[in-house]
């Protein structure tokens, strides 16, 4: 195992790791904004919320 970890701590490993981490915050940068979430009167709210009300001038007024 402590070859292992002399192995993983090279130079090219090292590089690699700065590479991957670069690499991840572009895509991270480039990445759409949208995170499922609305802001509503100023609070933010799940964009799609369920409801259990039902109002009168729902199609399914009623039938509960």
């Amino acid at each position: 195992m402590r070859k292992e970890i002399q192995a993983a701590d090279t130079e090219w490993a090292r590089q690699q790791k700065l590479l991957d981490l670069l690499w991840q915050a572009k895509l991270d940068a480039e990445a759409p904004l949208d995170d499922g979430m609305v802001e509503i009167a100023g609070f933010r709210v799940p964009r799609y919320r369920t409801s259990c009300h039902v109002g009168k001038h729902d199609p399914d007024f009623g039938q509960h």
